[in-house]
């Protein structure tokens, strides 16, 4: 992997300024990089940013002293190629077989054969126009991966569809196709994925919650999205969102995760359910103020003035416990997450042997506490019913490890 060829081809967008960090990161993780650019490009970032970064001249002219035949070299040459930012004008050009200038020129060379990434960055409205749609369809029918693009401000001030991707997702995206090595997975999964925290209600405006994201969830939905699989995202309204097209449905308590996945089980044939939410351990029974005891949840909001609060809690049920049995598919496999706070060793092979004994889950993710940096969950074990068998630092890492054991059992 580190020693990997990444070319790099830059059109002009005012996005193209993100591709030098894009790059940078690329060089300090072992990639030899090499550059193309259009001349629009090389007015948003410049030859000495690229060859600063790369160590090596920015190609941009066909017809430059020596280079007469870089398209076809720089093919040769490289494991993957990446068109970031990817404009409305060069992507339409790609699809209708256009080679003018060197960058256009390289994808009549392509050979099929390695991963080819495409990062729209556009206007909104040149996003959706039909032309440039069509354009997408076609290059993603033809085997060219179209990556997302992202929703928010873009540079001419409107807001939508059309914004490049953050560099550090692209990376990851990078690092998908490398491994994959242009390979489809040996099947496809229907795969239901839970994230975030449950929240308990406890007046409507108040609720008791747990510190889960749902990053590492999303994270795995993405993985598994872009290998092709059918995904559904069962999820908090503030949890992390997949990138990725997947099957979206929100919850919010203990029970209606519950309902939901009972529901949604029970008719689907799903081949796995990898279970990362939150779930509360308890929900709320009842409210003491002053002399009142109240049914929980409330409807209205609890007045502040009282001096004490009492909230009574009620023991929930474990989920993860009935999942095989709610399935249509008795053939289920379940994956289990344990997050432990700074457990020693013994406590944490412990606390996994329990989750495995009452769930029957086939596999469960250990992570801790002390892993978490920024809210970003690192540092993974994974347990069969008897033993550790893989560890990895990253949640894309352990998606791939995960895929691998399903895909090898199913």
């Amino acid at each position: 992997m580190s020693k990997s060829k990444i070319l790099f081809k830059i059109s002009g967008s005012i996005a193209a300024y993100k591709s030098a960090y894009l790059i940078s990161k690329l060089v300090q993780n072992g990639f030899e990089v090499k550059t193309v650019a259009t001349e629009s490009a090389l007015k948003f970032v410049g030859n000495a940013t690229l060859e600063g970064l790369t160590g090596h001249l920015v190609y941009s002219d066909s017809f430059a002293e020596g280079e007469m035949m870089s398209h076809i070299n720089l093919m040769k040459w490289a494991d993957l190629i990446i068109l970031c930012p990817a404009s409305a004008n060069t992507i339409n050009k790609l699809a209708n077989g256009i080679g003018d200038n060197l960058l256009t020129s390289l994808f009549l060379a392509f050979d099929w054969t390695k991963p080819y990434l495409i990062v729209p960055a556009m206007n909104t409205n040149m996003f959706n126009h039909p032309a440039t749609q069509s354009s997408l369809k076609k290059l993603n029918e033809w085997g060219i991966k179209i990556l997302p693009t992202a929703e928010g401000y873009l540079a001419c001030g409107d807001t939508g569809r059309g914004k490049l991707l953050e560099p550090d997702e692209i990376y990851e995206y990078i690092l998908l196709a490398l491994n994959q090595k242009n390979t489809e997975p040996a099947k496809r999964l229907k795969v239901l994925v839970t994230s975030g925290g449950t929240k308990e209600n406890i007046d409507g405006i108040r609720f008791i919650s747990n510190l889960s994201t749902g990053k590492t969830a999303a994270s795995i939905t993405d993985y598994f999205s872009r290998r092709g699989h059918n995904v559904t995202y069962l999820h908090t309204f503030d949890a992390a969102a997949p990138k990725s097209n997947c099957v979206n449905a929100e919850y919010m308590t203990f029970s209606e995760l519950n309902a939901l996945m009972k529901n949604i089980l029970g008719k689907e044939n799903f081949d796995v359910v990898i279970h990362l939410a939150a779930v509360s351990d308890y929900s709320l029974d009842s409210v003491e103020t002053g002399d009142q005891k109240l049914v929980a949840p409330l409807e209205e909001k609890i007045d502040s003035e009282s001096e004490k609060l009492v909230l009574n809690l009620k023991k929930n049920s474990k989920i993860i416990d009935s999942l095989k049995s709610y399935s249509k598919n008795k053939n289920l496999k379940v994956v289990g997450f344990k997050l432990t706070n700074n457990a020693d060793e013994q406590t944490k092979v412990s606390m996994v042997q329990k989750l495995v004994d009452h769930s029957n889950c086939d596999y469960v993710v250990l992570n801790d506490k002390s892993d978490r940096n920024e809210n970003v969950q690192a540092n993974f074990k994974i347990f069969n019913k008897t033993k550790e068998i893989g560890s990895c630092e990253t949640s894309t890492e352990l998606a791939g490890i995960i895929e691998e054991f399903l895909i090898n059992t199913l």
